[in-house]
């Protein structure tokens, strides 16, 4: 194999007289900008020519030397929105000043099944919960299946539970 640990490895072969040799070695081309074609590194190239997990941490490092991919070259914009997908993100590297969804706690007033106001919820935002407090004991019943969001700043439970008199507390994640 050509490549150990990241470490290029000349093919060597035993000639007629039992002497290890190394293989004839090919002269590189020097490439400029102009003689790569744009988009020429697709994904069916590299997929074909490397195998999955060829480009680890510690081959990059070692290939690549330090501040080779920045902002102030330019090459950042090669990761652009959405080439890194959540399960390449370690839990806990994402901190509260990264968050862009947040969670999003609302009381409103019980009322008969129907439709109840949420101001500022919308289609595409994921219900959590929804727990109905008591108005007269403070106990709170988990009414989640009952709900979902049917338009911009309205949740429906229709044909579920009335909640007359009582406060309903919505909790969302605002997408």
């Amino acid at each position: 194999m050509p490549w150990v640990d990241g470490v290029y490895v000349p093919n060597r072969r035993t000639n007629t007289t039992g002497v290890i040799s190394t293989a004839p070695s090919i002269q590189p081309i020097e490439l400029d900008e102009e003689t790569i074609e744009d988009d020429f590194f697709d994904e069916s190239i590299l997929t074909t020519k490397f195998s999955q997990g060829s480009f680890t941490a510690s081959v990059l490092k070692r290939l690549l030397p330090s501040g080779v991919i920045s902002a102030a070259n330019g090459l950042r914009a090669l990761f652009s929105n959405g080439f890194v997908g959540s399960d390449l993100i370690e839990d806990g590297a994402v901190t509260g000043a990264k968050i862009t969804n947040p969670l999003r706690v609302s009381i409103i007033d019980g009322g008969s099944a129907g439709v109840h106001t949420v101001t500022g919820i919308k289609n595409g935002d994921e219900l959590i919960s929804v727990l109905e407090q008591n108005g007269t004991s403070g106990l709170l019943t988990d009414l989640t299946v009952e709900f979902s969001i049917v338009k911009v700043d309205t949740i429906s439970n229709t044909g579920g539970t009335a909640t007359s008199g009582d406060k309903l507390v919505v909790l969302y994640l605002s997408k």
